[in-house]
C-alpha cells in the first residue's frame, strides 16, 4: 500500500500554512515546505515563513536550511524531500512553488549533466546574445533562458526535446491535493493586510541584513524583496515601497492561481482554509 501524502497548494496569503497546520493537528502529522522562499534561512519574516510560535509543536521540516548566496533549485528539493517524506509519519506538503509539486507528483524530465565550462560561459553572456542563440526555447524569464541555451551546448539538442520525452518518477505515493483557492477580494485584501504586518514586524530590517549577506540568485526574488531594496537605496519612498510590493503580491498570486489551475488537477478546492476537509 502507498503511503498518503497530503498536498496543499495555492496563491500566496490564502491561509495554507494555518490548514497544514490544522490537519497536522487532527492527523498526528508532519507538515514538509514545498515553498521556494521559505527554504532560505534569512528570509523569515518576507517569506511568511512560520514562526516557533505558530507551529505548536507540529514538526514542520526544511523551512530555512539554504544560505542567501545558495541557488535554490527544483532539484535540490527533490533530493532532500523524498527521504523526509519516507521518514515523515502522515507528512503534509505545503506551499505556493507549482514546480516543486508539479515535480514530485508527475516526474521529471531527465537532463544530462551541463558541462561546466559551457555553464560558466553562458553565465557570462549577456542576455540578449542568449535570446540570439538559444532555440526553440518558449520562456522569456532570463535564467531559464540560459538554462535552455546550457543545455543546447551541452547536448546538442534543445531543451523542448528533453522536456517532450516520458518523465522519470521521484516517488511513489497516494498525493491527495489540494487547491486553497479563496475569493479574490478577500485574497487581496489578505495581501495587502500581511505585508503591512511584515513591515511593522520588522521586514525592513530583514532586507538590510540580507543585503550585508550580498546575496544571489533565488532570493533576491522574492516578493517584497526588490522593493525593499529600492528603498533602501534611496529611490522610491517607504510609502510607494508598500504599494509597490502590495500590487507584487497580487500579480504573482494570480498568477499562481491560473498555474495550479491548469498544471495540477486538485482532489478538493476549498475557499475557505477552515472548512472541513475531508481526505479519503
Amino acid at each position: 500500500m502507498m503511503k498518503k501524502v497530503i498536498c496543499i497548494m495555492g496563491p500566496t496569503a490564502s491561509g495554507k500554512s494555518g490548514l497544514a497546520l490544522r490537519l497536522a493537528k487532527e492527523k498526528k502529522g508532519t507538515v514538509i515546505n514545498a515553498d521556494s522562499m521559505q527554504i532560505y534561512k534569512d528570509l523569515n519574516l518576507i517569506s511568511a515563513r512560520p514562526t516557533e510560535a505558530e507551529t505548536e509543536g507540529i514538526p514542520h521540516l526544511l523551512y530555512g536550511y539554504l544560505d542567501a548566496w545558495t541557488q535554490g533549485t527544483v532539484q535540490d528539493w527533490l533530493e532532500r524531500v523524498v527521504p523526509v517524506l519516507k521518514e515523515a509519519e502522515n507528512p503534509i506538503l505545503v506551499g505556493g512553488t507549482g514546480l516543486y509539486f508539479s515535480s514530485l507528483i508527475n516526474g521529471i524530465n531527465e537532463i544530462p549533466e551541463i558541462d561546466e565550462d559551457v555553464r560558466k560561459q553562458v553565465r557570462q553572456m549577456p542576455i540578449t546574445e542568449v535570446k540570439q542563440k538559444v532555440k526553440e526555447c518558449p520562456f522569456t524569464d532570463p535564467q531559464r533562458l540560459r538554462r535552455a541555451l546550457e543545455v543546447q551546448l551541452s547536448t546538442g539538442k534543445t531543451l523542448i526535446y528533453f522536456q517532450s520525452l516520458p518523465k522519470k518518477k521521484v516517488y511513489d505515493a497516494d498525493f491527495k491535493t489540494i487547491f486553497l483557492n479563496p475569493p479574490r477580494e478577500l485574497l487581496y485584501r489578505n495581501c495587502d493586510i500581511r505585508f503591512r504586518q511584515m513591515i511593522e514586524q520588522g521586514g525592513i530590517e530583514e532586507v538590510r541584513h540580507l543585503m550585508n549577506l550580498k546575496p544571489t540568485g533565488g532570493i533576491l526574488k522574492a516578493i517584497g524583496v526588490p522593493e525593499i531594496i529600492s528603498y533602501l537605496q534611496g529611490n522610491i519612498t517607504k510609502e510607494e515601497m508598500i504599494e509597490q510590493a502590495i500590487l507584487s503580491t497580487r500579480h504573482y498570486a494570480k498568477r499562481q492561481i491560473t498555474w495550479f489551475k491548469h498544471q495540477i488537477r486538485a482532489d478538493i478546492t476549498c475557499v475557505n482554509p477552515k472548512e472541513q476537509i475531508d481526505i479519503i
